[in-house]
C-alpha cells in the first residue's frame, strides 16, 4: 500500500460505518415517509424490505464485479451510486420516484460491503479475524449514532435534510477512501462466472452460507421485534425512548463484541468462535424473552447487544480462510447475501407468527442462532493451513 497506515486503517472502515448509519437510520425515516406521502404501513414497510432485498443484491453483485475490476474500484463506484441517489431523493416530490433512487442507494451501499473486507484481509493477510471484525465493529459503532442523527435532522430540518446528510457524508467518505488508496488493485485472471460455480460446489462455502442465514434471519428478528415487545410486556417501565436509548447503547456494545470475536478468530479458529457467536447470544437472547422484569431484561438485551452480530464477522473471516486468494470476493458475497437473504424473510416470518410474542420470538430468534452453531459444529472444519495474502 502507498497511503500511510493511519490512513489506510482509518479509510478501510468507511463503507462498512456508512451502511451502518444509513441501515440502522431506516426505521427512524418511516414515520417520517409515512406522513410526507401519506401512506400505510404496509406500504412503507414494502420499501424497507425493498430496501435490504437491493443491498443483497448490490452484495453479490459486488463479488462478480469485483473479481472483474478489482475491490477498490467496486467500493468508489458503490460510494458515488449511493451518493448520487441519496441527492436525487431530495428532488423528488412522489413515492415512486422517491423510492427508486432510495433502493438505488440501497443497491450502491450493498456494493461497498463485501469489496471493503477484501481490501482489510489484503492489509492483514496473517490476521484475518481481525480484519473481518475491524471492519465490522464500525457497523455497529455506526448504529450508535445513526439513528440519532437521523432524527435531529428531520426534527430540526424537516424530510429532505437526512438524505442531504448521507450524500455529504458520503462524498466525504469518496474522498476519504480514493486518497487513501487510490483506483488500484488487480482483478482476478480467471472468470467472475467461472469462480462462482467453482465456489457453489464446494462444501465449506455452502455451509457457511447455511450459517449465514440462521443468523441473519435470527439477528434480523431481534432488532426488528424485541423493542416492541418490551414495550409490549413492561409498560411504563419500558418506554419508546428508553427502548431506543437501550438498544443505541448495546449496538456501540456490540462494536466491542465483535472485535471480540476476530480476536478469538485469530486465537482458536473460525470453528469454535463461530459455536461461542453462537451459543452466546442465544443464551443472552432467551434471558430477554424470559425476563421476569423490565431491569433484567434491559441486562440481557445490552448483552445481546454486544454479542448478537459477532457471527458475521466470524463468518466472512471463515469464508476467506476456507478458499484461494482469488477466491476470497466472490466467497464472501455468496456467504454474506445468504445473510441477507435471511434478513429479508425472518422479520416477515416472525410477524405472520405472531409478532411480538416471547414464545415466536425465541422460534425465530434464539432458535436460528443454535442452528448456527449445529451447522458449524457439525458440517464445517477449520482449514488444515491458514490462507495468506
Amino acid at each position: 500500500m502507498r497511503a500511510k497506515r493511519p490512513a489506510v486503517m482509518a479509510a478501510l472502515v468507511l463503507p462498512s460505518f456508512l451502511y451502518g448509519f444509513y441501515r440502522f437510520s431506516v426505521g427512524v425515516l418511516v414515520p417520517s415517509l409515512e406522513g410526507v406521502y401519506s401512506v400505510g404501513d404496509a406500504t412503507a414497510g414494502g420499501v424497507v424490505s425493498a430496501s435490504v432485498g437491493l443491498v443483497g443484491l448490490g452484495v453479490i453483485g459486488s463479488g462478480y464485479l469485483a473479481q472483474k475490476f478489482g475491490d477498490l474500484k467496486v467500493i468508489l463506484a458503490g460510494f458515488l451510486i449511493f451518493s448520487l441517489s441519496m441527492g436525487a431523493t431530495t428532488l423528488t416530490r412522489g413515492l415512486l420516484p422517491f423510492s427508486v433512487f432510495f433502493l438505488l442507494a440501497s443497491f450502491g451501499s450493498g456494493l461497498c460491503i463485501t469489496p471493503s473486507y477484501g481490501v482489510a484481509s489484503s492489509f492483514f493477510p496473517e490476521r484475518k479475524g481481525f480484519a473481518a471484525s475491524f471492519v465490522t465493529s464500525f457497523y455497529s459503532f455506526a448504529g450508535f449514532v445513526g439513528p440519532s442523527s437521523t432524527g435531529f435532522l428531520l426534527t430540526n430540518y424537516g424530510w429532505h435534510a437526512p438524505f442531504v446528510g448521507y450524500l455529504v457524508i458520503s462524498l466525504a467518505f469518496f474522498a476519504c477512501f480514493l486518497a487513501a488508496f487510490g483506483t488500484g488493485g488487480r482483478s482476478s485472471s480467471s472468470g467472475a462466472l467461472r469462480t462462482f460455480g467453482r465456489l457453489l460446489r464446494m462444501k465449506a462455502v455452502l455451509v457457511l452460507a447455511v450459517a449465514a442465514f440462521f443468523a441473519d434471519l435470527g439477528f434480523l428478528v431481534y432488532l426488528s421485534w424485541t423493542p416492541k415487545f418490551l414495550v409490549t410486556s413492561f409498560g411504563a417501565s419500558a418506554s419508546p425512548t428508553t427502548i431506543d436509548t437501550l438498544f443505541g447503547v448495546g449496538l456501540g456494545f456490540g462494536g466491542a463484541g465483535t472485535l471480540t470475536g476476530g480476536f478469538l478468530f485469530d486465537k482458536i479458529g473460525g470453528r469454535k468462535s463461530a459455536v461461542i457467536g453462537a451459543v452466546l447470544p442465544a443464551l443472552a437472547m432467551l434471558g430477554v424473552y424470559l425476563a421476569t422484569s423490565f431491569g433484567l431484561a434491559v441486562v440481557f438485551a445490552l448483552l445481546t447487544g454486544a454479542l448478537a452480530n459477532m457471527f458475521w464477522a466470524l463468518i466472512t473471516a471463515m469464508s476467506q480462510v476456507s478458499v484461494e486468494k482469488d477466491g476470497r470476493a466472490a466467497a464472501t458475497s455468496l456467504v454474506q447475501t445468504s445473510g441477507f437473504v435471511g434478513a429479508f424473510i425472518g422479520p416477515g416470518l416472525a410477524g405472520l407468527l405472531g409478532g411480538p410474542v416471547s414464545s415466536v420470538l425465541i422460534l425465530t430468534s434464539v432458535v436460528p442462532y443454535v442452528m448456527l452453531g449445529v451447522v458449524v459444529v457439525s458440517l464445517y472444519h477449520d482449514p488444515a493451513r491458514k490462507q495468506t495474502g
